[in-house]
This record gives structure tokens, sequence and C-alpha cells, in this order.
């Protein structure tokens, strides 16, 4: 099976690429995680909702974390180069998805671009995001890693240099991305156009900093959604409506990260937060703290992670403060006004959620090459959805990851 992935993502990559063999060398790289793990305990919401972690459950899985890829890249004289990069995931059934592929312009020594499909360089990981290989853990710390989507189709500008002892890297961003995801267990849609921003990182020989900031005009299309806020402007109440909906709306991405690495001692962290304004979405914060220390080809590593969704207030306050001024209004006198109010009020709910995550884990170098890992995860939930949660989900893994 394996052989017959493989060929199916070099087959993938060279279409994309339509890169004429005589003209131009293609490199060849790729990284492989062959993850595996199993439930060891799962809470329970008030209304019964199981909630476990990562996609595990108590029969021991391989497809939720395991992944393959390869990526393939062509320069082609004069500052021009190509690279694609395909990746079969054991969560889509290992279907191959061209991940990456976009073309590069050297202006030089120090500035890049790249037009294409490209990541978004949202994290101190973002780079290498899939490449278990280059990190501690078997995933990044889902609670800040936890945006449903990671690429880009647009244009992304390098400048490198020094600033003293400093080293420096500014990437600044410009696409739009649009992207499946789930709203309250209903299959939905999100479209972020004039996504633009920027990061910047400064390092030296042991201590990295980095800053990021970026912004889109966000859409979200969910059908329970559209069909309430038909029935709010059909009531009458258009402003609740606007304030309710996603359309268009201003979505903000705010994050700051730190890495300390002496070769013997790891620390790092990352915080960020979330926003769409004039919508129901609910304000995010998120952070992390890792230490980990190493031993020769051996790490150990302990990481706590935090997450508060926090919902938006008076959603309905247009319809509770009119009829309560003007009772006689007559859009007050809809029998179905306490469906409608309860309704943005549920949808503001479900998206209010707080818990934190502790992970304790070893890595083990055993080739120049491939890592073994094991991690344990543990997850305590204040609230999820404004639901009371009863019990703690926990998940042990175990991953050999590689580079070749």
């Amino acid at each position: 099976m394996k052989k017959a992935l493989l060929a199916t993502a070099v087959a993938s990559m060279a279409s994309a690429l339509a890169v004429n063999v005589n003209a131009a060398d293609i490199r060849w790289n790729g990284f492989a995680s062959i993850t595996g793990g199993i439930s060891t305990s799962e809470a329970t919401r008030d209304d019964g909702q199981e909630l476990r972690l990562y996609g595990y459950d108590d029969d021991f899985n391989f497809r939720p974390e395991s992944k393959l890829a390869l990526q393939a890249s062509s320069n082609l004289g004069n500052g021009l180069s190509v690279t694609a990069q395909a990746i079969a995931r054991g969560a889509d059934d290992f279907n191959v998805e061209m991940e990456w592929a976009f073309v590069s312009y050297d202006f030089g020594d120090a500035s890049r671009i790249n037009v294409g499909k490209l990541r978004i360089p949202f994290y101190q990981y973002s780079d290498f995001l899939d490449v278990g290989y280059a990190y501690p853990w078997i995933r990044p710390p889902e609670s800040v890693y936890d945006l449903f989507f990671s690429t880009m189709e647009g244009a992304n500008l390098q400048f490198n240099g020094a600033l003293g002892s400093w080293d420096s890297g500014l990437q600044l961003v410009l696409g739009r991305t649009a992207n499946d995801l789930t709203i309250s267990g209903e299959a939905s849609q999100a479209d972020l156009r004039n996504l633009w921003g920027g990061a910047w990182t400064v390092n030296n020989d042991w201590l990295t900093l980095r800053a990021a900031y970026f912004q889109a005009d966000t859409s979200i299309t969910n059908g329970t959604l559209a069909g309430l806020a038909g029935n709010l402007v059909a009531s009458g109440w258009a402003d609740t409506e606007a304030g309710f909906s996603v359309e268009d709306d201003k979505g903000s991405f705010v994050g700051l990260g730190f890495k300390a690495d002496n070769g013997s001692w790891l620390f790092a962290g990352e915080i960020t937060q979330i926003k769409v304004d004039d919508s129901f979405i609910a304000d995010q914060d998120s952070a992390y703290l890792t230490l980990g220390k190493t031993f020769n080809d051996l790490m150990f590593h302990i990481t706590y992670e935090v997450q508060e969704d926090t919902r938006k207030d008076g959603l309905a306050s247009e319809i509770t403060t009119t009829c309560a001024a003007t009772p006689t209004d007559p859009r007050c006198a809809n029998p179905a006004l306490p469906f409608l109010i309860g309704g943005v009020e549920a949808v503001a709910s479900s998206a209010e959620g707080e818990n934190q995550t502790w992970t304790v884990g070893m890595r083990y170098n055993f080739h120049p090459s491939a890592s073994f890992k094991i991690d344990y995860s543990q997850r305590m939930f204040d609230s999820d959805g404004n639901v009371g949660v009863d019990g703690d989900a926990g998940v042990l893994r175990f991953s050999i990851d590689s580079v070749f």
C-alpha cells in the first residue's frame, strides 16, 4: 500500500509541476510520521456528548495523525525556482492532496517572492507544521495550533537581514483561502478574502523572538445559521441579523512567540488571539509553554496549554431593548420572537468554552534522519459550548518521524 501511495503522490506532483526535466533537475525530499494512539479516558458533557482527544478512541489506531509527504523543487536559474508538496494523511483516508505549489523568484541574497499555494506563517512552527521530526512533540500544541486552515492562494514576500548580532526575517503575505469546517456538527464553508499580514522573527545563537499579525474579510456559510438569519430579516430585525451572521466581517489573528534553546535546555511558548468582529464567533485566547531537557539523543519535555473561547454578549440586544422600551412595536408581537432570541443566544453559547491540557513526552533520535516519540496528554474541560463537562480526556500516543 505504501508503494502505491508513494507512486500516486509522485504522479500528482509531477503533473502539477509540469517542469521540463530536460531543462532543469528536480530535487526530491519528503517526510513521514507513522503515529499510533489510544484514548485512555474521555470527558462527558452534561448533554451526554463524549469528548476525546485528537481523533482517537478506545481501539488502538494509526489513522488520525499518520502522514506521508513528498516535496519536489527545481532551480530554473537566474533566481527562479518551482516547489510543490503533496501530502497523504491518515485522517483523510490517505488521499493525496497538493499542500504547496508555488513559484519563487530571488531578488538577491536577502529577498524573495513566492506566488501560488503557500503556507500562512501564523505560528512559530508554521514553515514545517507537518514535519514531525522538526519539533519535540508528536504534534504542535493543539490549543494554539487549531486553526481549521493553514494555506492560502496568494503571494509571500520574504526579507532577511541582520540587526547587530541578531538575524532578522520578515514575511509579508497577501491572498485568499476558502475551506470547509464544522459548526455545531454541521458542514460549513469559510471564505477569507483580502487576507494580509506579516510575521517578524529575530534570533541569535540561542534565543528566537517572533510576532505576527493577520486579518481578512471573513464570511461563513452554514445552513442552520442561514435559516435563523433569514427569519430575523423577515421579522424586521435586519440589524440583529447583521451583527449575528458572518459576512465580510473583519477577522484578525495576533501571535507572539519565543524559543530559548541552548542545546541542553529548551524553553518555548506562544500566545495567540483570534477575533471576528460583529459576529457570533467567540474571541479565542490561547497559549502554551514547553520545557524540555536533552540528554545526548534523548529529550524529555512537558507542555501546558490553555484555551479560552469567550462568547459575544448582546447579539440580541436590539430585540430585547426595543421590546422593553416600546412593547407596542409590531415586531415585538411576533409569536416566534422568543424562538428567534433563543436561537441567537444558543449559537453564541455554543461557541463558548475553556480547557487546559498537559502533555508529557519523550523523544529519542535513534537515527540521523528519524526519531521515536511517545506522548501522554490529558485535557481538563471547564466548559464546552457553555455546557458543563464531567471528567478529563486523555490519550497515549507514539510516533516514528523521519525526513528523507
